[in-house]
């Protein structure tokens, strides 16, 4: 394992786990059904099991995968600095963590601690780009028509 910085060697009341970016080609084709709708967020407690990899959708997406076929998109709360594929990063998350509340938990790189919003169970990276699009269009679009009522 190698050390990210002092801060993280310091991390000794938490449970850090240094993990390595796995390509995000290597994940099967979506198989969700078009138009059924993703696992909501907050649905209740998501339980993980060994984040063994993870791959960078952008500095506020990640999917971290958990065992031979499970994965979880986060997002976090802002872009975060230093979030990219290749690098090693520091999670809060434990070997076997349940998560409640995904805000207490977090992603550390060399630069930035960035704190997760959401965390959601997704079939593949590509499910999980589909799901961060139409987000953004339907904000796009909330935007354009608050703007328009003005």
């Amino acid at each position: 394992m190698t050390r990210l910085n002092p801060v993280i060697a310091g991390l000794t009341a938490l449970s850090c786990l240094a993990i390595t970016s796995a390509p995000a080609s290597a994940d099967p084709p979506p198989s969700a059904v078009a138009g059924e709708a993703a696992p909501a967020a907050s649905d209740g407690p998501i339980r993980i099991r060994n984040v063994n990899g993870y791959a960078v959708l952008d500095r506020q997406h990640l999917v971290l995968r958990a065992g031979a076929s499970r994965r979880y998109l986060v997002t976090l709360q802002r872009r975060c600095s230093g979030l990219r594929s290749g690098m090693h990063l520091g999670l809060s998350l434990g070997r076997f963590s349940t998560i409640h509340n995904p805000r207490f938990e977090y992603v550390e790189t060399r630069d930035d601690r960035c704190y997760f919003d959401t965390i959601e169970q997704v079939e593949s990276n590509d499910e999980a780009r589909t799901l961060i699009a139409a987000r953004a269009d339907a904000a796009a679009a909330a935007e354009t028509a608050g703007s328009g009522t003005r």
